[in-house]
């Protein structure tokens, strides 16, 4: 058998179960942050609840860190993935921001998001840099994400922006809110179809002529 035409496949398979893999590290790790925090949480437990040896949560992820930021950054992920990414890009600006603010609302406001939130509050104090991993994983990707399109659409009818940077982490305070200070307090449970309308509304009309 020509091992040329068998290798990219085996490749391509083996990249298959190492991305199956990593999201199995990632779910349980998750599980174990929300339960334990991160303090509590040990690379054991993870590897227990991803059903893998401790050895290979440590082939994807060097340390402890490492693995939160990665977590942080799967929910980065879930807020604007490749198919919605390309779809803003060929969308003009409100249907384009319309998408990404409810898709963020989605994710941000998820009990789980809210969760991992709270850890970071509680204990960044014991871990200075637990903080920098939330915001860099988290918040700044989805602003550097937003900001591009800014810069790619800025000659767009109707969209009024000055600089894109400032104008995504602008409308991304908009879009949560005191809504998302309430979530975090355990105050309010939840957006109504209504609210989440009022959130993505105001946001818009923020860059929007």
């Amino acid at each position: 058998m020509d091992l040329e035409t068998v290798s990219p496949k085996a490749e391509a398979n083996k990249r298959g179960r190492s991305r199956t893999k990593r999201r199995l590290i990632v779910s349980g790790a998750a599980k174990v942050f929300l339960a334990d925090g991160f303090g509590g949480a040990t690379m054991d437990a993870v590897a227990l609840a991803a059903g893998v040896s401790k050895m290979t949560v440590y082939r994807y992820f060097r340390s402890k860190e490492e693995l939160f930021a990665g977590v942080i950054g799967d929910q980065c992920d879930r807020i604007v993935d490749d198919e919605v990414s390309a779809s803003m890009a060929e969308l003009p600006p409100k249907a384009a921001l319309e998408l990404f603010g409810r898709r963020m609302i989605e994710i941000v406001f998820a009990p789980e998001t809210l969760k991992l939130h709270r850890i970071v509050i509680a204990e960044a104090h014991r871990f200075p840099d637990l903080g920098k991993l939330f915001y860099e994983s988290g918040p700044q990707a989805n602003v550097e994400l937003l900001a591009r399109y800014f810069r790619a659409h800025r000659r767009a009818p109707g969209l009024r922006v000055g600089d894109p940077r400032r104008s995504a982490e602008e409308f991304m305070s908009i879009l949560r809110g005191y809504e998302h200070m309430r979530a975090l307090l355990g105050y309010e449970e939840g957006l109504t179809p209504e609210m989440i309308t009022a959130c993505v509304d105001r946001a818009m009309k923020h860059v929007l002529a």
